[in-house]
């Protein structure tokens, strides 16, 4: 079967590699969509990060490795002791493995475990192949009227999803999502499913910009043209917003959402900053805005079916697809240069 897989910085491979086989508790699945994350553009041009070059304490693998984890697919073989799905059935994939026996995984904070394996980086397989093998415990089974393609999106609206219920929301509020990206994209529909919230996003592209109003962003402001923070402001009648969300992963971007959270508001950091970043820590004293990370989801996969079941995440404007045969020309290197905002990879072709 056709696969992808990652060797190490700038050394992506599509290759044909063996088929695998369910063992006991696991599921067999065909790929039909993976999308591409802002992970894997960090591992590609300066990784290793998540994957590694030594055995995995939990796995044992070890690069290279099938890229993906981002992905739906549908049952083709269950191995023993799975009777609860049947040829056919549409899953989306949680693709974190833990060891489940340390304090974390005890209290059900299994984020937070010490040794997470990720399906897609230090796994056998991943999402970028035509067939891949999971434990039951990883697959959502997905109800009827959800598609293959919004499928491959619950794992990053999860990530998004998981941030958003970090800055705890509470009907009236303002919120500010800086980063206009998959996550910022999905963070701004997560508050506007949520209900009687407002939102106002903070991003540099224009094409996304365009992308986000068409979504329904009332207020999409561009950092490089205006003063984001006094425009903020402005907007909340010289208040500050309620909770900032970063999704930007930039230091210019937490630096605006500290100097516009109101007192005592909240500001989640969930993108990835590669580099450390000096600020002013007097924001954070004068106004004690409470600041926090976001780290992948926990138990947050059914809210989002559930939320997507009711129209929440659309695909239509922001999502589109490649084969995979140009997951670098057609994935990586646009995604680079912020000429889209989300790209899935057809891994059946269309099936």
């Amino acid at each position: 079967m056709r696969a992808v897989l990652y060797y190490g910085r700038e050394d992506v491979r599509i290759e044909d590699i063996a088929e695998p086989s369910p063992k006991t508790g696991e599921v067999k699945l065909r790929v039909l969509y993976n999308g591409i994350c802002g992970s894997d553009l960090h591992e590609y041009y300066h990784g290793p990060i998540m994957t590694r070059t030594r055995p995995h304490p939990l796995t044992g693998v070890k690069n290279p490795v099938v890229l993906g984890h981002e992905f739906c697919g549908e049952v083709v073989e269950n191995g023993r002791n799975v009777d609860d799905l049947k040829s056919g059935d549409l899953v989306a994939v949680e693709p974190i493995q833990t060891c489940g026996t340390c304090y974390w995984c005890g209290i059900g904070q299994y984020n937070h475990c010490p040794k997470p394996a990720v399906h897609g980086y230090n796994r056998e397989g991943g999402g970028l192949a035509e067939f891949t093998v999971v434990p039951r415990s990883m697959v959502h089974k997905l109800p009827a009227g959800i598609s293959a393609q919004q499928g491959a999106l619950v794992e990053p609206m999860a990530v998004s999803y998981h941030a958003i219920a970090r800055a705890q929301p509470a009907s009236g509020q303002t919120f500010v999502v800086h980063g206009g990206g998959p996550i910022g994209v999905g963070a701004f529909l997560t508050l506007k499913a949520l209900g009687d919230i407002r939102v106002i996003v903070c991003e540099p592209s224009a094409q996304r910009r365009a992308i986000l109003s068409r979504l329904g962003a009332e207020h999409v402001l561009d950092p490089a043209g205006l003063n984001v923070v006094e425009a903020i402001r402005d907007l909340t009648d010289g208040r500050g917003a309620d909770a900032s969300i970063d999704a930007a992963g930039v230091p210019a971007a937490f630096k605006a959402a500290l100097a516009s959270t109101a007192p005592l508001g909240h500001l989640v950091v969930v993108a990835m900053h590669m580099e450390p970043f000096p600020f002013n820590a007097l924001a954070l004293l004068a106004g004690e805005v409470s600041v926090t990370g976001s780290k992948t989801y926990c138990n947050d996969y059914p809210a989002v079916i559930e939320l997507m079941t009711r129209g929440a995440y659309p695909l239509e404007g922001w999502v589109s697809t490649i084969p995979m045969a140009d997951f670098i020309e057609r994935g990586i290197v646009p995604l680079t240069h912020q000429q889209a905002t989300k790209i899935m990879v057809d891994v059946a072709g269309g099936r």
